[in-house]
């Protein structure tokens, strides 16, 4: 086992988000199935008081879970040079194939989770009604159980990681064995055009909603007969398309860009690219942000009840969209103006 100051703190971080998974996993399915409005006064009383304090305890867990993301990668970027052969999180992540990759996917899928409840709890809060009460209610085991994954997973990876020999980026990358290695690191502009044209179509379709909002609301003196509020379909498609956005950038990263940008035509690797290229990287998190908080303004904006409470939380979600377009578009235009003054 590698052990330093990074992954210490990593290591008790995950212990006490461990404790907070458990507590929402044990008991957020039980108090989901017996909340209801129309108890009696004594039971709801008590369900309520359960409910608050659990809640607040998930809340501080998911928000650690949040900013052990950087963690994670300072302490994978700390075990290099303990790793012989490593040359970037290629090589420790190859320590511990596939349980560190796994460990690596999940940082980047379950904050769209962890930030969508914490939004919607962070909304609830503002009416008094607590409309999405069953909502928050109803996901706390899931997101609990995924904490618990999340956490074992983590461990695992960092209690089973001897420093031993093993082989670079270059040999997985630049000599691909494998028919899908072989997809990821292919030369080509096919993957950069195909995210230009989604990237454009997103923020096209961001300033649509944000200028339909205002020509509604003058219409009709109110936003609440947007016609996308409580459509599951758009949100659906919605979800889809940016998903999808998100594995192109990545393969785009990869192709194409990498190379441009460290300035070796036939090396293929987004670690090397994020630990030598600080404005790519910069790039990076600011489109994984700001895709994120596009995807959880539709997950709350399609829910049945949001159209009733929408009087309240306009102003709220309408900042939400335009930060989410804000923070996309300026990592859209960073890793544009370096790409064109690489050609």
């Amino acid at each position: 086992m590698i052990l330093n100051n990074y992954i210490t703190t990593y290591l008790v971080c995950s212990l006490l988000s461990l404790f907070v998974g458990l507590i929402a996993a044990l008991n957020g399915f039980y108090i989901w199935k017996n909340w209801d409005i129309n108890n009696p006064a004594e039971k709801q009383y008590a369900l309520e008081k359960n409910v608050y304090l659990i809640i607040t305890v998930v809340t501080l867990g998911f928000l650690l879970r949040l900013l052990m993301i950087p963690l994670w990668f300072l302490s994978l970027q700390s075990m290099i040079k303990s790793i012989p052969g490593a040359m970037c999180l290629v090589g420790v992540h190859n320590v511990d194939a596939p349980v560190s990759y796994i460990a690596s996917s999940l940082k980047l899928v379950l904050p769209a989770l962890y930030g969508y409840w914490l939004i919607l709890n962070l909304l609830d809060r503002q009416v008094a009604t607590q409309p999405f009460m069953k909502q928050k209610l109803a996901a706390l085991a899931p997101l609990g159980t995924l904490i618990v994954i999340e956490t074992v997973l983590d461990i695992c990876f960092f209690f089973s990681t001897p420093p031993r020999q093993v082989s670079c980026c270059t040999s997985l990358f630049d000599v691909p064995r494998d028919d899908i290695l072989q997809v990821v690191t292919e030369s080509t502009w096919l993957w950069t055009i195909i995210f230009y044209v989604l990237a454009i179509f997103i923020l096209t379709q961001t300033v649509y909603f944000l200028i339909a909002r205002k020509k509604i609301q003058k219409k009709n003196g109110t936003t609440d007969k947007c016609w996308w509020f409580g459509k599951k379909s758009v949100m659906l498609l919605d979800t889809v398309v940016i998903i999808f956005l998100f594995i192109v950038f990545i393969i785009a990263l990869q192709t194409k860009i990498s190379p441009l940008f460290l300035h070796l035509p036939f090396h293929h690797c987004i670690f090397c690219l994020c630990q030598e290229v600080w404005d790519a990287l910069l790039s990076f998190a600011m489109i994984f942000a700001g895709l994120v908080l596009l995807l959880i303004y539709f997950w709350i904006v399609s829910l049945s009840g949001y159209k009733d409470v929408n009087y309240i939380l306009d102003k709220k979600m309408t900042t939400l969209l335009k930060w989410s377009g804000f923070i996309f578009a300026g990592g859209f235009i960073i890793l544009s103006i370096h790409l064109f003054t690489v050609l």
